[in-house]
């Protein structure tokens, strides 16, 4: 266990403090400038952004609520395959006098099927989540477009202030799909950090 969070567990962290660093810090600007800029644009169309966004956050909430238990298990997993490993190299000779070779296939088996399993589970919800946020960010330019259009009919708004208003929009949801890569790796840095920090709260003999 230990040999897994000085290695995994630390690297996890690390990558979600470097993406942290260099994504997390410019999409907030990115965002909150594209709604400054889309409203100036077209202030009743800015209207959508206020159905886009929620449905995005709550989808972001439901995939992550899911997938920190999964973490959680999967660096056990780890532990347990690293702990197989382990055994079997350092009692390699017993095995072989005993000949309990197969019996130690077996195990590694199992401990390799048990990752694998939770892995597939991991991958597989994070595999929707890109494609259902593409879903969103191609709706909501449809949307902009259909608004757009009736009230480009109208005389309300200028063909370029639609033009205008769709590059903004990009740019906001584009920066929301940062901050989302960010979060994605965020509930198995969570899960890593608290196996960091049991390892720190051990007090010495």
């Amino acid at each position: 266990s230990l040999i897994t969070r000085n290695t995994n567990d630390v690297q996890q962290v690390q990558q979600v403090v470097l993406l942290a660093l260099t994504m997390m810090i410019s999409a907030p600007i990115l965002a909150i400038g594209g709604v400054i800029m889309a409203y100036r644009q077209d202030g009743p169309l800015t209207a959508i952004l206020l159905v886009i966004l929620p449905v995005m956050a709550v989808f972001i909430a439901v995939v992550m609520r899911r997938a920190i238990p999964l973490f959680q298990v999967m660096q056990v997993k780890i532990d347990r395959i690293n702990l197989v490993m382990r055994e079997t190299l350092t009692g390699v000779r017993v095995i072989r006098a005993f000949v309990r070779t197969e019996h130690e296939e077996r195990r590694f088996d199992e401990a390799s099927r048990d990752l694998m399993d939770v892995g597939l589970r991991v991958n597989r919800l994070f595999a929707i989540t890109m494609p259902v946020l593409m879903l969103i960010m191609n709706l909501s330019s449809v949307a902009v477009v259909w608004f757009g259009g009736k009230r480009i009919a109208s005389g309300e708004m200028p063909i370029g202030n639609l033009m205008a208003f769709l590059a903004y929009l990009m740019q906001i949801l584009f920066s929301v799909m940062m901050a989302t890569m960010v979060l994605v790796m965020w509930p198995r840095a969570a899960a890593s950090s608290e196996r960091l920090n049991d390892v720190l709260a051990v007090e010495t003999d």
